[in-house]
């Protein structure tokens, strides 16, 4: 009998310790948010909390690369991690890297005490990293929450900059909007199901009946669609993006989007809503107007993050098509096809926004706080800094889906899932779509041939920004042209 006792002892401590193992990376960051609080209070130096930013990331990253051979492991009833949801987690850590590298050089010429910045800045990793392994509503709003309040600090965290304020607040008064009518959808959910499991809903045809049970669904979809600046949910999206601080965009524009739209898939994927007609047709409304109205108003576009603003919304509706699958069969291919196009998106966004943040440092005059990026101030940038105006190229072709970059076959997996499901409105908002935003992308590709009288002037960098430069530079060709690197990995 002690020996039966015994075993089932040591196959309890076997099974706590792989659930501990399995969210190590989400520990890790948590943990480094401590530390940085104590390191703040010991000593405040921009390049040490800078440093450890880093450390704390790049263990993270290793962690969750090792994780990716790791069976699906359930963490309580609140997370489940999965590959899909450890993919994720590497894109958001390579994310945030960049984002902490590009801030360092940002925070520079600013007066306001750096420490706070980078402990917001993990605790967005953080409920991003929660966002992705929840299987429960309730882990669901608290990542959401703390990926929210952390971005209300973020987006208005340089005083002295012309939109501070505007943008803090409205991104304040939005973020609470939606998160206020999410949680009223769970809560109407709840009150049909009795359970905020992601777990499938038994007689789920008869809660499809049930108005409540439709208008918290409905409410739900809303308050994600806020996060994810779908039309008609999108007003906000540009003057945030121009108003928040540079590397705070990307931030915003990678880590924040890829973390809603995953936990978005688990969420719909793992109860079988696809079966709802009125979902489907409710999803393909807002995959349609997104891709149109988001290109068309992007070329109409001068400053260069509230065109990048727009471009992300028709983005954003182009990935809603993966959502539309028409049998549990084609899951697996719909993740695939997700997290290439994620993969692709965020590649582009960082290369792109690497070049914003070096331009804007480099046209900051001595009395200027921030600077305003109009695509006329990438005129002659060839002939200025041909490294800087190849990135550009490499990473606008991918966002317009042009041959041999990443955005194409990315593109090509949603058209394959959408012809798959016969899904033939949403190939033609795809196509049409595409085509109105090469208008916009090839504008800036011209622009950067333009000779002017400043082509002489040189954009200098950093060493770290050389070897991002370079390294973005490469990733877009090679993956571009061998997407199946990327691709056997996702599989």
């Amino acid at each position: 009998m002690n020996i039966a006792t015994m075993e089932n002892a040591t196959m309890s401590n076997l099974l706590g310790l792989n659930e501990l193992l399995a969210i190590m990376p989400q520990l890790i960051i948590a943990f480094g948010i401590a530390l940085s609080l104590l390191l703040i209070a010991w000593q405040r130096s921009q390049q040490m909390i800078a440093l450890f930013t880093k450390t704390i990331l790049v263990f993270a990253l290793l962690l969750s690369v090792n994780l990716l051979a790791v069976e699906t492991t359930a963490v309580t009833i609140l997370l489940k991690v999965d590959s899909y949801s450890i993919f994720t987690f590497i894109l958001i850590c390579l994310s945030a890297l960049v984002v902490t590298q590009l801030s360092s050089q940002f925070l520079k010429s600013h007066i306001e005490v750096h420490d706070e910045y980078y402990v917001l800045l993990l605790l967005v990793v953080l409920g991003a990293g929660v966002l992705v392994a929840s299987d429960h509503y309730a882990s669901l709003f608290l990542g959401f929450e703390l990926l929210s309040i952390s971005f209300v600090g973020l987006v208005g965290y340089i005083r002295e900059s012309k939109y501070a304020v505007e943008t803090g607040f409205k991104y304040l008064i939005l973020s609470a909007t939606a998160s206020s009518i999410m949680l009223l959808g769970i809560a109407l959910i709840y009150s049909q199901t009795g359970q905020l499991s992601f777990a499938p809903v038994t007689e789920i045809s008869h809660l499809q009946m049930s108005s409540f049970y439709a208008v918290g669904m409905l409410l739900f979809l809303v308050g994600i669609a806020f996060k994810l600046s779908l039309v008609p949910f999108h007003f906000w999206t540009p003057d945030v993006y121009q108003g928040a601080p540079t590397p705070i965009t990307l931030l915003m524009a990678t880590v924040s989007k890829v973390a809603m739209f995953v936990v978005l898939m688990k969420c719909l994927f793992s109860q079988s809503y696809f079966v709802s007609e009125n979902l489907v047709q409710l999803i393909t409304l807002l995959a349609v107007f997104s891709m149109l109205i988001g290109n068309t108003l992007a070329l109409k576009q001068d400053n260069i993050k509230r065109l990048l603003a727009y471009s992300s919304i028709a983005h954003m509706g182009y990935l809603l098509i993966v959502l539309l699958v028409s049998s549990q069969q084609n899951m697996a291919f719909a993740w695939q096809s997700a997290q290439f196009y994620l993969a692709a998106y965020i590649l582009a966004s960082l290369s792109i926004f690497t070049v914003i943040s070096i331009c804007e440092h480099q046209n900051k005059g001595a009395s200027e706080t921030d600077v305003q990026l109009s695509i006329d101030s990438f005129k002659g940038l060839f002939w200025r800094n041909r490294a800087l105006a190849l990135l550009t190229i490499i990473a606008v072709l991918s966002f317009a889906g042009i041959p041999l970059t990443m955005g194409f076959i990315g593109k090509f997996y949603l058209l394959s899932h959408a012809t798959t499901g016969q899904l033939w409105w949403l190939v033609a908002a795809l196509i049409v779509g595409s085509g109105i935003a090469l208008s916009y992308y090839l504008r800036i590709v011209f622009v950067l041939f333009d000779r002017n009288e400043n082509e002489l002037s040189v954009y200098s960098y950093t060493s770290t920004e050389y070897v991002l430069i370079n390294v973005f530079i490469l990733s877009g060709i090679i993956l571009g042209v061998f997407p199946d690197l990327i691709g056997q990995f996702i599989a």
